[in-house]
């Protein structure tokens, strides 16, 4: 069970409710991570018993980058799916931000979700799904309670005895 992300309103992995685009927001985020295009940005890690966001930033030029926003809840990771998901960029920035998950964090599964409602709700399964994720239950125990939704898990196969090599 996930108490801290059962709780957590919609807004804040951006289902339903607006993103936090706020000046406050972005001042409590501090850069975890740099390498090559990625950033990855995080409130403060070391408050285990709360939703660690991580927001990861992907360089496409020098002018455009990829945002995928997150929350981070008892070795789970929740991303919100980008508008344009589907395009070129964003498939790269998602490489990237898994790698870094895998390499960097104790996260398990990581999960997306997608709104009913969403025109290209049909192409993000299937690119999802090609991507390794899988559609998860709406009565699973570690989703939020939070309707009109499709979440689609894609689980990190972990060693034994793995340790990541940086927190969060």
């Amino acid at each position: 069970m996930l108490p801290c992300c059962k709780s957590a309103p919609e807004s804040l992995v951006g289902l339903q409710g607006a993103r936090h685009t706020e000046q406050g927001d972005q001042d409590q985020l501090k850069e975890l991570y740099s390498a090559g295009n990625l950033t990855v940005l995080s409130t403060d890690p070391l408050l285990h018993k709360d939703p660690v966001q991580l927001d990861f930033h992907f360089r496409l030029t020098p002018q455009t980058s990829a945002h995928w926003h997150g929350l981070l809840c008892d070795h789970r990771l929740f991303l919100d799916i980008p508008y344009r998901a589907l395009d070129q960029g964003n498939w790269e920035s998602l490489t990237a931000a898994l790698q870094y998950v895998e390499e960097k964090t104790n996260v398990d599964s990581v999960f997306v979700n997608i709104q009913n409602n969403r025109n290209d709700r049909g192409a993000l399964l299937r690119a999802f799904s090609y991507m390794g994720f899988e559609v998860v239950r709406p009565d699973h125990p570690a989703l939020p309670p939070w309707d009109n939704v499709i979440f689609m898990v894609y689980p990190l196969e972990r060693d034994v005895g793995h340790l990541p090599s940086e927190p969060p």
